[in-house]
């Protein structure tokens, strides 16, 4: 769980990188369920099409280098079998260390963007966002101190086009899930909860939160620490991060009010 602590970090990063029909064929199921053909332990099948569609993507125009602060014609390019290519680099982003999904609503407009660290230090990280408008979306790729960063391409549609609970729902789903949550102010006194999320709904022990309104949701999967967290915000409640292992098993529930202290919660084996 302590990996969840970095999601708002992350979320910023994406929010700073920005300056439909549901598949039938990615029906929901909880990760790992019996005749599931995509698993969160290589999850690229299932989160390619909502970044590159059914074929690439191209990112183009004056691309600005950093810290060389000059721009330029260069392009961006990821494929839907992984290929990425960029000027003198040629890499395979199947299988990064980290893939970060968000989706954001800000004033009714909905926003989307996407990370795939192939190595947490040096990367490349490789940074896809989308504005929602005209201008379409733009690309990033950052290797140690250098970043590239191009400004043409096409939006994120996909992924935009529907909620994460939806598009994720083979990772995120679960059924009712007993938790042990921790008084921050006495970590020795636990009170009983339980956890599901079914439906677009997520209920936390009496509360229940209808994902449909959603204002901010974020994935954050790791194959390699056999992780995967949701978070997610209603208006302006309480801020979840839902942390599973690459199976689908409930590992445990952080809750932040407010002004209040963040709350743990661990599924009670």
């Amino acid at each position: 769980m302590r990996r969840a602590i970095l999601l708002p970090a992350v979320l910023a990063a994406l929010s700073l990188g920005a300056c439909g029909k549901k598949d039938d064929a990615a029906a929901p199921g909880a990760a790992g369920s019996t005749g599931s053909a995509v698993s969160a332990a290589d999850p690229w099948p299932l989160v390619a099409p909502l970044l590159v569609g059914n074929g690439s993507r191209s990112y183009t125009g004056g691309c600005t280098r950093t810290p060389q602060l000059d721009t330029i014609e260069a392009s961006i390019r990821l494929d839907a079998d992984g290929k990425m290519t960029a000027p003198d680099l040629t890499l395979d982003m199947r299988k990064p260390q980290l893939i970060t999904l968000t989706r954001e609503t800000v004033n009714g407009v909905v926003k989307a963007g996407a990370m795939l660290s192939m190595e947490a230090e040096k990367g490349p990280v490789l940074t896809l966002s989308d504005q929602a408008g005209p201008e379409g979306g733009s690309a990033g790729l950052m290797r140690g101190e250098q970043l590239l960063s191009c400004p043409k391409g096409p939006g994120l549609d996909q992924l935009r086009g529907q909620p994460l609970y939806k598009s994720m729902a083979r990772f995120i789903e679960t059924p009712g899930v007993a938790l042990k949550c921790f008084n921050p102010a006495n970590p020795m006194e636990a009170k009983t909860a339980e956890y599901k999320l079914a439906g677009g709904i997520a209920t936390v022990g009496s509360d229940s939160f209808d994902l449909s309104r959603a204002t901010t949701e974020m994935v954050m999967i790791m194959p390699g620490e056999n992780q995967v967290t949701y978070a997610f915000q209603v208006s302006d409640g309480p801020m979840f991060h839902v942390t599973y292992d690459t199976a689908g098993k409930l590992i445990g529930v952080q809750r932040r009010d407010a002004g209040a202290s963040l709350q743990g919660c661990q599924a009670d084996a």
